[in-house]
């Protein structure tokens, strides 16, 4: 309880006496379209089951921290519209969304704004517009005929397919409307972004789907020597043409080659190991170091790590102590404690 009292405490006292920083605007631009790429969802549903009636709404949420605040609060006032709320799930963790719901604020001002993003984040916001120009036009009355409003509840329910989770199924507004005999045939098309990501729309994505860190070990094949290796796992999403189109081309744009995962059941994303980490990834993320924000704790651990690497101080006994001391001195989930493996490196026999 304490722990949450301090969190609200703290979060409004930052929204309060927050300004926005002197930031370029374009960066910033580019920067937050790529953590909406990450983290960002837009959708619309129907207020009522037995109802055409419909509510928008824009959202982009990020774990909470006071980087992550500042990130979502000088969104708000760059925008001039929506909110930034603090809310907490079932297990107490804070969580911040910056939320968007008028109507009109969605389609004139955030959404134009959302103007650089790829696959189906891209889709889903020209849906909304589609969908927002048929609710205009089409449903004020009652002489709604049972093809047009298909399609309607069609486009409605192709929003964020995903990670889409109604309380009516698309079959039983179907049946509501007595729709469900007739064929839908899905002719939506979008123009695909082809363009190449900027540098600062990759650093947004790497803030919000990444993970940069260690595999350590000592396998008993390896023994006595230790095993260290840095793994890059990059814009994780899902397994689609698209997404798979936008890896490729921030592949391209790293100058790097697209070095595709597919780990997770209908998700793929880029992986880099080893050197190919520490000469090309670590130098690109370093010149937009000060837009790492809540992740730069971490880069900087890994620019450290990358620097003993780079002299072979890893080879040596306190070379290899003090990686150790660096890999436990952020948040981590090694099953392991850190004594364990300075117990065994000091064991070692060093020449």
């Amino acid at each position: 309880m304490l722990y949450k009292s301090r969190i609200i405490k703290e979060f409004n006292t930052i929204c309060l006496s927050h300004a926005i920083p002197d930031l370029n605007p374009q960066y910033f631009h580019h920067f937050i379209n790529g953590l909406y790429q990450a983290e960002g969802t837009a959708g619309v549903y129907f207020v009522k089951e037995n109802s055409l009636k419909i509510k928008f709404l824009f959202s982009l949420g990020q774990n909470y921290s006071t980087e992550a605040l500042n990130v979502l609060l000088i969104l708000q006032k760059t925008l001039c519209v929506g909110n930034v709320k603090l809310e907490f799930n079932s297990k107490g963790q804070p969580h911040l969304r910056y939320i968007v719901s008028n109507t009109k604020d969605i389609f004139n001002i955030t959404l134009p704004y959302f103007s650089l993003l790829y696959g189906q984040k891209k889709i889903d916001l020209a849906i909304l517009n589609k969908v927002y120009k048929l609710s205009t036009n089409k449903f004020k009355g009652s002489n709604n005929n049972s093809t047009s409003v298909s399609e309607f509840i069609h486009l409605v329910y192709s929003t964020n397919p995903e990670g889409n989770k109604r309380k009516t199924s698309l079959v039983e507004k179907l049946k509501i409307f007595n729709c469900l005999s007739l064929t839908y045939c899905n002719s939506f098309e979008v123009e695909e972004n082809d363009n190449l990501p900027s540098k600062l729309f990759i650093v947004g994505l790497f803030l919000g789907d990444d993970s940069l860190g260690f595999v350590f070990d000592s396998p008993p094949s390896r023994l006595p020597k230790f095993y260290l290796k840095i793994v890059f796992n990059f814009a994780a999403q899902s397994n689609t043409k698209h997404n798979l189109k936008l890896l490729k081309l921030i592949a391209k744009r790293m100058d790097l080659k697209p070095h595709i995962y597919t780990r997770q059941p209908g998700m793929l994303g880029l992986e880099y190991t080893g050197e190919i980490v520490f000469n090309s990834i670590v130098p690109f993320l370093a010149e937009y170091s000060d837009w790492l924000f809540w992740k730069k704790s971490q880069f900087i651990i890994a620019k450290e790590i990358a620097a003993i690497f780079k002299y072979k101080g890893h080879l040596t006994k306190d070379g290899l102590k003090h990686i150790v001391n660096l890999l436990y001195s952020i948040p981590n989930k090694y099953l392991k404690s850190k004594e364990y493996w300075i117990y065994l490196i000091d064991r070692r026999v060093w020449k």
